[in-house]
């Protein structure tokens, strides 16, 4: 007889949560994540769990627009409205969390109270099935992350070759041309 056992959350998860008050500067979360070697804080207050900053944060809105780690302070950056789990609950259903909501982290509360951390990769070690879902969602954010690139790259203008305004404008053997024209040109 198989008996069919179902991982939860708090198999995996960290119970031992990193976390820091909302108004230490983002210099000094950086230095409790230097020195506790984790990738991510819980900004907690007096209600429990209010947010979350992670290495991330800091290099995109912190180091990426010059700013003074040491005037910023942490609850300015850090991802609010958390996305929880309750301990219970089974792996699968983080691992689908995760991959929905485009997030590596959830923090594990239970009546409001904050009993832990699963990341992506406490699911990969625990439960390796469940890694394609994880991998799905890394290949849908690299893709997202190349459209908003080529976006990024366009200008809007008159094209060159057609004389229609548009929004995204290419270069495309020196010209700057419309989504159709460059089709043209490139025999699509």
């Amino acid at each position: 007889m198989d008996i069919e056992t179902k991982i939860t959350v708090r198999d995996a998860m960290t119970p031992n949560v990193i976390t820091a008050p909302p108004n230490i500067s983002v210099a000094e979360a950086a230095a409790i994540m230097s020195k506790k070697r984790v990738g991510s804080i819980i900004i907690k207050d007096n209600s429990g769990p209010i947010g979350l900053v992670t290495e991330s944060d800091i290099i995109r809105k912190v180091v990426a627009k010059d700013l003074k780690a040491s005037e910023v302070k942490v609850s300015e950056i850090m991802t609010k409205n958390l996305i929880t789990i309750e301990p219970e609950s089974e792996i699968r259903e983080a691992a689908h969390l995760m991959a929905k909501n485009n997030i590596r982290r959830l923090p594990v509360v239970k009546n409001g109270v904050l009993v832990g951390i699963i990341t992506s990769t406490d699911i990969m070690v625990v439960a390796p099935e469940l890694t394609e879902i994880l991998v799905e969602n890394a290949r849908m954010k690299e893709n997202e992350f190349l459209q908003r690139e080529e976006r990024e790259e366009s200008i809007p203008g008159v094209c060159e070759i057609c004389g229609t305004y548009a929004e995204y404008l290419e270069e495309v053997d020196g010209k700057f041309v419309c989504e159709d024209c460059k089709r043209e040109l490139k025999g699509e």
